[in-house]
Parts: structure tokens; C-alpha cells; sequence
């Protein structure tokens, strides 16, 4: 099978991010993973999370923090970062003045009801 995406589909949010889904339930209607080109703006924070799936993040431009497990690590351009499901982490824009670009691929994949979000 080959399965060429020409473009993806926006995920609806309200805190300035953009999740341009290119594989998964919004874009291709597949459940098995899902890909994704994020953009998050300077100082941009989630509320920690906890996901019922695997999490792979690449670092295209700017800097992604990620806090887990006690400890903060910085995901630059062309580095990568898993977190495990079930791990409660906290993403963010490391730079406040800077975008953050970054792809994620979520296995299986990333629906909202399979992420608990505090606050």
C-alpha cells in the first residue's frame, strides 16, 4: 500500500497552536497512528497531560519543552523525544519571543477523549 497526503487538516484549537494533522482520525480516518506538523507560538503552555498513547516529537525549528517524571528536557531542531503512554508531561514553547515547529506521531493515534487534560 502507498498513501500520498497532500495536504492536512487544521485540529481545532483556541490557545494559538496549530496542529496540521497529516495521518489520523481527522485527515485519513485511520486509528492506528497519526502525524502531525505543529506550530506553537512564543510562551504558548499546555496544562500537563496524561495520554493513552505513545508519543514521538521532532524537533524542526525552535525549541520544545518537555517536563516529565520530575525532570525538563529541550527538544531542538532535528533532535527526538518519546514519552511513553500513561506518562503525565507538560509541553511548551521553551522561547517567548520565538515560534516553535515540531512534528508529532502518536501511537496509536492522538484523539482527544484518549488525553486527560488537568485544569
Amino acid at each position: 500500500m502507498i498513501q500520498k497526503v497532500e495536504h492536512g487538516t487544521i485540529f481545532p484549537r483556541e490557545d494559538g497552536k496549530i496542529i496540521d494533522e497529516h495521518f489520523g482520525v481527522l485527515n485519513t480516518k485511520k486509528d492506528d497512528f497519526s502525524l502531525a506538523h505543529m506550530f506553537a507560538p512564543p510562551a504558548w503552555r499546555e496544562p500537563a497531560q496524561i495520554a493513552e498513547f505513545d508519543e514521538v516529537v521532532i524537533g524542526v525549528k525552535g525549541v520544545l519543552a518537555v517536563e516529565a517524571d520530575g525532570q525538563r528536557i529541550e527538544v531542538a531542531a532535528g533532535e527526538s523525544c518519546l514519552v511513553g503512554r500513561g506518562t503525565r508531561v507538560i509541553y511548551s514553547n521553551a522561547s517567548q519571543d520565538d515560534q516553535c515547529e515540531y512534528w508529532s506521531l502518536c501511537m496509536p493515534a492522538f484523539r482527544p477523549e484518549r488525553t486527560k487534560m488537568e485544569g
